[in-house]
């Protein structure tokens, strides 16, 4: 009996080991995604912050401001870099919300640049100024919804305003 005991305490060690290390494996991968997907909703948060605090200046100042890069005065890198770690750990309408503001804020790019080009140091449009309030306000709620805070007392205002 003890022969047999002997001989069956290595072999249950090397079963045990062998469902232990790939759970063991999942554990951490599972913990390294996770990391990520925080990383990446920070960095993109900071990304929105920037964009937002941008379209506000701009929308201040009154004036379509003189630019070199539209993509350095709205920046789409971190989304660009970080989104796949987004995947799976925020809810797909947030995701698509995700993806419409990030294609608009690379139009938005695109009307700056125009803008810098044509029309450097020109009024703002009372409209244009108007809608780029509107697009920080949305880029704050967006931003809250990835767990970030702090805003203007507009974008609060705006956040309660009774639909039309």
């Amino acid at each position: 009996m003890s022969n047999l005991l002997t001989g069956l305490l290595p072999l249950a060690g090397v079963a045990l080991g062998a469902l232990l290390t790939p759970l063991t494996q999942l554990l951490i991968e599972g913990n390294r995604e996770r990391r990520a997907a925080r990383r990446a909703k920070l960095l993109i948060r900071g990304e929105l912050l920037h964009a937002e605090l941008t379209l506000r200046s701009a929308s201040d100042s009154k004036m379509w401001p003189p630019l070199e890069d539209a993509k350095v005065f709205i920046p789409t890198s971190a989304w660009q870099e970080n989104r796949s770690s987004l995947v799976g750990y925020v809810s797909e309408d947030l995701w698509e919300q995700l993806v419409i503001t990030y294609a608009l804020l690379v139009y938005d790019q695109g009307r700056f640049e125009m803008g810098a080009r044509l029309a450097p140091g020109t009024l703002l449009r009372e409209q244009e100024a108007e809608s780029l309030i509107q697009t920080a306000n949305n880029l704050y709620r967006l931003r809250r919804k990835l767990g970030g805070g702090g805003a203007w007392p507009d974008a609060i205002r705006d956040e309660f305003k009774p639909p039309l």
